[in-house]
């Protein structure tokens, strides 16, 4: 059974089949009892489109609870930044081996990265169905 994310938020917007909510996301730190004189506190506010059908059971201004598996953020940083880097890496070692011209060995590796966020490109409308929210009125 997968776990559950669950943040507060406000609804700032509605539209067909979208309710756009504010979340005052907190890092874990700002639960200590030095936050307030901490300089590393994160404190931040986020606004995330959630694709809902009961779209118009929700008005501006409601308090809302956004829900979203757990492992997906671990996936969307693998997908975001790990997958690139070793891409960028592994290509740049293989190319300076393979290859005399420092030129492709440069520019061969930045291509690969720009195509690879261009095929995430290309599949954004599956990514998104597999990244989506879950949101509730806050009772």
């Amino acid at each position: 059974m997968a776990q559950i994310a669950t943040h507060d938020g406000v609804v700032v917007g509605v539209a067909p089949q979208q309710v756009k909510v504010e979340m005052h996301v907190v890092s874990a730190c700002a639960s200590c009892k030095a936050h307030a004189s901490c300089t590393f506190v994160d404190k931040a506010e986020k606004i995330v489109d959630v694709d809902t059908p009961e779209w118009k059971d929700y008005t501006v201004g409601d308090s809302v609870i956004v829900s979203v598996q757990e492992g997906l953020g671990l996936m969307a940083v693998l997908l975001a930044y790990i997958v690139p880097a070793l891409l960028l890496i592994a290509v740049l070692a293989v190319t300076s081996i393979m290859s005399q011209s420092e030129l492709l060995a440069a520019t061969l590796p930045i291509l690969i990265v720009v195509v690879y966020y261009l095929v995430l490109y290309a599949f954004r409308d599956r990514l998104q169905r597999k990244f989506s929210f879950g949101i509730e009125k806050r009772s």
